[in-house]
């Protein structure tokens, strides 16, 4: 089955209305001529491949009522926002569960990502939601997961990796993390781990919201602000590198940037990337949420202009692959035998990578060595 094919038209479109969604403002109405009906087929697909459909709603109904969808189709995009409301609600209820339950047991954590990114947002229920990564920590790390193993709720327990292990609570997947991540390369693997456990030793308590009128909310810890737009950051370019993003990712650096833009400290920030050789690439990422998603470049941290060629490459990029790299334009070896997906896999990681030589050819490099060193170690499992 061919990919299917975005116009610039749409991809305009969608841009004007998930600026419009993201910010409250009005959709930019020059993206939509008078003559021709907005590309709905288009706008949606991008929505949903790139995980915001909820904002892409939102700035929709800034349009006048003639151009708005309608329809069939207007009654599924609601069904569909109706739905990430609810789990989004259900995910607040799960994260007050477990982090009151942990702390009762004396456990100290902290929620990463997620429904404390979603919190930032003007609209909370709106960001398009996932699972619950909790930082424990090194040292009560084992024992809140046999903790966690003794719930009536948890009904499934996923392999552990060298950062966390993954439980299902209720129909929620719990991720109990000892390190919040894993950064590549030995040196650099070293200076970040010291760095995450100052900084998460640290955390702030912050309102979450579970109702949409803003009037319930609880308290749980997040991780401090230059710690937390750090992270954000490199998670995210993390997983361009490695598999792909969608601008779900870009818009939680946006919020961040924007809802604390008074708090940073633009000389911290540019201390932390010097010491992981990742200046350009912020700026980079920066750049594409300036010009493509709309937060003011006075709100934004080493934002250069000279990446706006770069950047627009990028978002070419993060189009074409979709949310986590799911809809590249690559075979699917999912149902192949074993073998022929091992070496399909390893062949379409190969070309990821050849592609993403061009945004950052040191981190590129530093993954591939990774990648080739974890795969002998797990040759014939």
């Amino acid at each position: 089955m061919g990919k299917y094919k975005i116009s610039d038209t749409a991809k305009k479109q969608f841009l004007a209305l998930l600026r419009a969604g993201l910010w409250g403002k009005k959709a930019d109405m020059g993206c939509f001529p008078e003559e021709s009906a907005p590309d709905w087929n288009g706008i949606l697909y991008l929505g949903r491949t790139q995980a915001v459909l909820p904002l892409v709603y939102d700035g929709m109904l800034t349009l006048p009522s003639d151009r708005q969808l309608k329809g069939p189709a207007l009654m599924k995009l609601l069904a569909y926002v109706d739905k990430i409301e609810k789990l989004n609600m259900e995910l607040n209820d799960a994260v007050t569960e477990i982090s009151s339950r942990l702390s009762a047991e004396g456990i100290r954590s902290v929620l990463l990502k997620g429904q404390g990114l979603a919190a930032l947002y003007r609209n909370p229920l709106h960001r398009q939601c996932g699972d619950i990564d909790l930082y424990v920590g090194e040292e009560n790390y084992r024992k809140a997961a046999d903790i966690i193993r003794q719930w009536p709720e948890i009904h499934d327990e996923m392999p552990e990796t060298s950062k966390h292990i993954g439980f299902w609570f209720y129909d929620k997947e719990l991720e109990l993390h000892m390190n919040a991540f894993d950064i590549e390369g030995r040196k650099d693997a070293k200076h970040y781990l010291d760095f995450e456990r100052e900084q998460l030793q640290q955390s702030t308590n912050l309102n979450i919201l579970i109702t949409r009128n803003r009037s319930n909310a609880i308290k749980i810890n997040i991780p401090p602000i230059q710690y937390n737009i750090f992270y954000t950051f490199y998670h995210a370019f993390a997983h361009f590198i490695r598999k792909g993003l969608g601008l779900r990712q870009m818009c939680d650096i946006a919020i961040l940037l924007n809802a604390y833009h008074k708090k940073i400290e633009n000389n911290s920030i540019y201390e932390t990337l010097i010491k992981f050789k990742l200046v350009k690439e912020w700026q980079l990422f920066i750049c594409l949420i300036v010009n493509s998603l709309g937060l003011p470049s006075e709100e934004a941290p080493l934002y250069d202009s000279s990446m706006i060629s770069l950047s627009e490459k990028l978002l070419e990029t993060i189009f074409n692959d979709g949310n986590f790299g799911q809809h590249k334009d690559l075979p699917d070896f999912s149902h192949k035998a074993r073998i022929l997906r091992k070496i399909g896999n390893l062949g379409i990681r190969h070309i990821t990578l050849a592609r993403r030589l061009k945004f950052s050819r040191r981190q590129v490099l530093i993954y591939y060595k990774s990648m080739w060193i974890e795969g002998l170690r797990n040759i014939g499992k």
